[in-house]
C-alpha cells in the first residue's frame, strides 16, 4: 500500500515538472533578432539589388563559387549567404549538412585555413554544393591570406566560398581580385520603422509612430541593432513603447527637444539655450549624441526645404515649417559650426564649456557673419586702393606717351592707364562677390566722405587727378554719386579711378551699395580754341571774375 502511494506521489510531481516544463517553453521567446531573421529572399529588408542579383544567377545556374559580402554591420550579410546556400542545394532538410560557417576572428591562422583546404576535396553527401561561410573574414592572417589564395582561385566544382567582412579596405587585393563584390547598404529607416510596426502587431505591444522612428534612426542602418534595442526597450517599458520612455532609456533627445531648442536659436535666446542645455546636461545625455542630433536637424531642415526628406508627413511639415526661417546659407553654416565643434571635442578639457560655445555660436550668427563681412570688406577695400596705387606707379608715363595711344584728342585707348586702373578694378569687384554692409547715411555724410577723399589724395600727391576731380562738385541721387567730366579723355581718366573713390566711400560710410558714376557734360565741353585771344574770351565768358582782375591791375593781353 505504502508503495503504492509513493508510486501515485511520484507520478503526480513528475507530471506537475513536466506541465511546469511545457509552460515555461511555452512562454519563454528568443530574440527579435533571432526569431525574425530572414529565411528566404523575400524577407530580405534593403537588399532588394542583391537579392535580384542573386536569384537572377541561381535561376540561370550561373554560381560564381567565390563571392565577398561586405557592408556595415546587421545588414543581412551572413542571412543572405545561408539563404543562398539553401537555394542553390534546393533542399529544404539537410541543407545544413552542406554549410560550413567559420569565424575568422578567432579561427585565423594557417592551420584553420589547411583544415578547409583539405575538407573541400570531399563531395557533399546532399546536394550539389558544398558552402563555406567565412565571417569577419578581414580577421585572417596574411599567411592565412596566403594559403587561402589557391584554394580561392581553383576550388573544386562542388564546393562555392561566400566571405563575409564589415571592413573590405583590410582584405588584400589578391583576394578581393577573386571573388564577385556584392556591397551591402545601410537599411533605411522606414524599411526598419516598418519590420517594427510588424512585430509590434504581432506580439500585440502599444507603441507610438515617433518611439519606433526614434529606435530606427538610433540603430543607423543596422537592422540586427534595432532589433536588439527594441528588445531592450520593450522589457523596460513593459510593453508599452512611449516616445519619453523610450528616449531616457536611449539617453537622447526627441524631435520636439531640437525644434524647441532650434526656436530658441531663432530668437537668439542665449539664456534660454544655456538653460535648456543645462537640463540635456544634467539628465546625463551624452554631447556628442546631442551635438550629432542638432546636426542632424538643421540637416533635415535643409533637405525639407528641397522636398528630398523620406521622413513621415507630419515630421515633413514641421521641418518645413520651421526651415522657412533659415536661408539656405544659414542653415549650411550653423551645420558646419556643428561639426567644427565635434572635430574639437576631444581636444578640449571643459567640454560643457566648448558646447555651451557653440549653442552661443549659433544664437549669434547674424553677428559673426556682419563681423566676418566687415573684415572682407575692409580687406577688399585696402586691396583695391593697393593695387590701384601699384599700378598708377608701375605705369608712370609722360603725356608724350599717352598720346601714342590715343586715337584723338578726346579719346583713351585700351592701353591707357585710366583703362588698366578699370579693368583691374573690375576684376577685383567680380572675384569678391560676398555679402557688403548697408548702413544708412545722409547726404551730408557723402559730402564729408568726398572731402576726407579729396585731401587725402592731395597728401598723396596725385594733383593731376585732384584737378580732374575738383573742377565741378559731384552731384548726390540717391546712392549714387556723379562727377561730371568737361571731355571723353577726362572722363575715361576718372572712370579708372572710381572704384577706389567708391572703396574709400563705403569703408567711411559702411555702406557698400553706393554707386559712382562719371558723366560727360556736354554743356561745358570745351572747344578747340583758334588762338589765344579765343580762349581768353572763353574765360572771360565762364567766369567774369577775370575781366575784373585784367582792368584792376591794367593786365596787357
Amino acid at each position: 500500500m505504502l508503495i503504492i502511494l509513493i508510486k501515485k506521489e511520484y507520478e503526480l510531481v513528475n507530471s506537475f515538472f513536466q506541465f511546469l516544463y511545457l509552460l515555461l517553453m511555452e512562454n519563454s521567446s528568443m530574440s527579435s533578432a533571432s526569431e525574425y531573421r530572414p529565411k528566404d529572399f523575400n524577407e530580405m529588408i534593403g537588399q532588394d539589388a542583391i537579392v535580384k542579383t542573386l536569384s537572377n544567377a541561381i535561376d540561370s545556374q550561373k554560381i560564381p563559387q567565390a563571392l565577398l559580402f561586405c557592408g556595415p554591420r546587421g545588414v543581412g550579410k551572413t542571412s543572405c549567404a545561408r539563404i543562398l546556400a539553401k537555394k542553390i542545394n534546393d533542399l529544404d532538410e539537410n541543407f545544413e549538412y552542406n554549410i560550413f560557417e567559420l569565424d575568422a576572428a578567432s579561427n585565423n591562422s594557417v592551420e584553420d585555413i589547411r583544415n578547409i583546404t583539405e575538407q573541400i576535396r570531399i563531395p557533399p553527401q546532399y546536394g550539389k554544393f558544398k558552402v563555406y561561410i567565412i565571417d569577419e573574414v578581414h580577421m585572417l592572417s596574411n599567411a592565412a591570406f596566403n594559403a587561402f589564395l589557391k584554394s580561392l582561385e581553383e576550388p573544386p566544382p562542388h564546393v562555392v566560398f561566400i566571405l563575409a567582412t564589415t571592413e573590405k579596405n583590410k582584405i588584400i587585393p589578391t583576394i578581393l581580385s577573386r571573388c564577385q563584390i556584392y556591397d551591402f547598404k545601410k537599411v533605411d529607416n522606414n524599411s526598419i520603422v516598418g519590420l517594427l510596426h510588424k512585430i509590434c502587431k504581432e506580439k500585440k505591444i502599444k507603441f507610438d509612430d515617433s518611439s519606433l522612428n526614434i529606435i530606427a534612426e538610433k540603430s543607423d542602418g543596422s537592422i540586427r541593432d534595432s532589433l536588439s534595442m527594441f528588445d531592450r526597450l520593450v522589457s523596460f517599458t513593459n510593453s508599452n513603447l512611449t516616445i519619453d520612455e523610450v528616449t531616457s532609456n536611449l539617453n537622447i533627445l526627441d524631435y520636439e527637444s531640437y525644434f524647441e531648442l532650434s526656436s530658441l536659436i531663432i530668437n537668439k535666446d542665449i539664456p534660454g539655450i544655456l538653460s535648456m542645455y543645462d537640463k540635456v546636461y544634467t539628465r546625463g545625455v551624452d554631447d556628442v549624441n546631442f551635438l550629432n542630433g542638432i546636426s542632424k536637424h538643421f540637416r533635415e531642415l535643409l533637405v525639407n526645404k528641397l522636398n528630398e526628406s523620406d521622413i513621415k508627413d507630419d515630421l515633413k511639415i514641421k521641418y518645413k515649417k520651421q526651415g522657412d526661417d533659415y536661408s539656405d546659407e544659414d542653415l549650411i553654416l550653423m551645420i558646419d559650426i556643428v561639426n567644427e565643434c565635434l572635430i574639437n571635442y576631444q581636444k578640449v578639457n571643459d567640454k560643457r564649456i566648448h558646447t555651451e560655445i557653440c549653442l552661443m555660436k549659433l544664437a549669434s550668427l547674424d553677428s559673426i557673419k556682419k563681423k566676418n563681412s566687415l573684415i572682407k570688406t575692409s580687406e577688399l577695400s585696402n586691396r583695391i586702393i593697393k593695387e590701384g596705387q601699384e599700378l598708377d606707379n608701375d605705369l608712370e608715363v609722360n603725356k608724350e606717351e599717352i598720346k601714342l595711344f590715343t586715337s584723338n584728342n578726346d579719346e583713351v585707348s585700351s592701353l591707357s592707364i585710366a583703362s588698366l586702373n578699370f579693368k583691374k578694378s573690375e576684376n577685383i569687384e567680380e572675384e569678391d562677390n560676398i555679402e557688403l554692409p548697408n548702413d544708412d547715411f545722409t547726404e551730408n555724410d557723402i559730402r564729408i566722405a568726398w572731402k576726407k577723399f579729396c585731401n587725402k589724395e592731395k597728401v598723396n600727391g596725385n594733383n593731376n587727378m585732384l584737378s580732374l576731380l575738383n573742377m565741378n562738385d559731384p552731384v548726390i541721387e540717391n546712392n549714387s554719386i556723379i562727377i561730371s567730366t568737361i571731355n571723353k579723355m577726362n572722363q575715361k581718366e576718372v572712370t579708372g579711378y572710381k572704384n577706389k573713390i567708391k572703396a574709400f566711400i563705403s569703408k567711411e560710410l559702411n555702406n557698400y551699395s553706393i554707386n559712382v558714376d562719371v558723366s560727360l557734360d556736354e554743356v561745358k565741353q570745351r572747344k578747340n580754341f583758334v588762338d589765344s585771344k579765343d580762349k581768353l574770351d572763353t574765360l572771360i565768358k565762364e567766369n567774369n571774375n577775370i575781366s575784373l582782375l585784367i582792368n584792376e591791375f591794367k593786365l596787357r593781353i
